[in-house]
């Protein structure tokens, strides 16, 4: 903590970007020495695909590999358990006083948690990389049909949990309780937005509230940029989807862009009135 407490004219010269990128390599070196945030944070979404997807392998859905499907959905989740490392390190800093000190100091507001954001970034774009290995190598997908339009996804659905987790974590009480906040969110995204199964194979009154949770549009709009088919409403037992074009592609993709913006906002009014710099106290 030394570095945060120099000279005063050292926040001026050093400017919001060296003061942001102080809190990435710290948070980056503390995700990587925390064995269970590493197995969460970067290994739980791949060890999950390799278990559920190989065994579909022969099997397609909707006009393409089965087994792809479920790993761009698995990269979905992937921000899930991204979020979950987010709201347990930013419970764990402000209940060991960190983020009071930091407040204490010239440091700004918004680069702490840029820093600590950036971090689980870096870890989201492995996981991309090694989960769309496994889905082009191993199980035949196509490369992306529309980088562009998956990158939108990816940064957005990033944002969405991470506001998320700096909001939660307001209503978390200590770093203990994390999980009890956390896994009802990793169980509704992973088993209601259509990560492995499309969300028709639910009961039917479960669709309409399965398609608003703030994953399933995400992981729609992946597989609709990723396979250039119009993702969405598609079962098990339907018809290949027809190929899109990019523009059509952006079209179909429009309305989940816009369900993810509306959570993402949400998120981050629930944020600035809940989000804590300090433990709570009795």
């Amino acid at each position: 903590m030394s570095t945060l407490t120099t000279a005063p004219g050292a926040g001026r010269t050093l400017g919001w970007t060296g003061w942001a990128r102080g809190q990435f390599l710290l948070s980056w070196r503390v995700f990587w020495r925390n064995r269970r945030s590493t197995f969460i944070g970067l290994l739980l979404p791949v060890a999950l695909d390799l278990v559920v997807a190989a065994p579909l392998r022969d099997r397609e859905i909707a006009g393409v590999n089965a087994a792809a499907y479920s790993t761009v959905g698995f990269i979905g989740f992937a921000l899930v358990t991204t979020f979950i490392n987010l709201l347990n390190g930013i419970v764990a800093r402000r209940d060991d006083l960190v983020l009071k000190r930091l407040r204490g100091t010239e440091v700004p507001a918004t680069a702490i948690l840029a820093g600590q954001f950036g971090a689980a970034g870096a870890v989201v774009l492995l996981q991309v990389l090694l989960l769309g290995g496994i889905s082009v190598g191993w199980f035949g997908a196509p490369l992306p049909a529309d980088p562009l339009l998956l990158a939108v996804f990816l940064a957005g659905g990033f944002l969405l949990f991470a506001v998320l987790a700096a909001a939660l974590s307001g209503i978390t009480p200590s770093a203990e309780a994390a999980p009890m906040v956390a896994t009802p969110v990793l169980l509704l995204c992973m088993f209601a937005s259509g990560v492995v199964a499309p969300v028709s194979s639910l009961p039917h009154w479960l669709q309409a509230p399965a398609h608003a949770l703030p994953l399933a549009p995400v992981v729609e709009g992946l597989r609709t940029a990723w396979f250039g088919r119009g993702f969405g409403a598609e079962s098990w037992n339907g018809p290949a989807l027809a190929p899109l074009d990019l523009l059509q592609g952006w079209q179909h993709a429009l309305p989940a862009l816009l369900l993810a913006a509306a959570w993402t906002a949400g998120a981050a009014v629930l944020a600035r009135r809940l989000f804590r710099w300090e433990p709570r106290r009795g």
